[in-house]
């Protein structure tokens, strides 16, 4: 007995671990590299205001300047984390609109991305029974 209820209290425990979250929503804050260099500022430093409330990541480089937030509040679009107000400099304070160029709601693209496949697939399948139809009669 002693055993089984191990058994469950463990199952229990590791399927309480790796339960995704289905609140948690993704978004990508890409910034234009120019006018953060006009600001004098960087994405890490931007961050800084956002790693309080929010799981982030910065990232920089060649290529533009990024933050991803990862959040498990269900309510927050990419209006209010637009409107979420950022120190970007020692001196000047704004919203996240203002200094981002653009937000992205990766749970969004993904939804708009899996229904754009779904329609390319059931238009390959069509075209493939129409080539096969007419092939058949030649």
């Amino acid at each position: 007995m002693k055993r089984f209820l191990l058994i469950i209290l463990f199952y229990c425990t590791i399927h309480s671990v790796f339960a995704n979250n289905p609140n948690e929503r993704t978004f990508l804050v890409i910034f234009d590299n120019t006018e953060l260099k006009k600001n004098k500022t960087s994405p890490e430093y931007i961050e800084l205001s956002l790693m309080n409330v929010f799981n982030t990541k910065s990232f920089s480089g060649n290529s533009d300047a990024a933050i991803l937030i990862k959040t498990n509040q269900a309510q927050i679009d990419k209006c209010v984390l637009g409107d979420f107000i950022i120190r970007f400099n020692q001196n000047h304070i704004s919203t996240l609109d203002e200094i981002a160029f653009q937000i992205i709601d990766l749970d969004e693209c993904k939804e708009i991305y899996h229904a754009l496949l779904a329609d390319f697939e059931e238009k390959s399948l069509k075209n493939k029974k129409s080539n096969k139809l007419f092939k058949s009669t030649l």
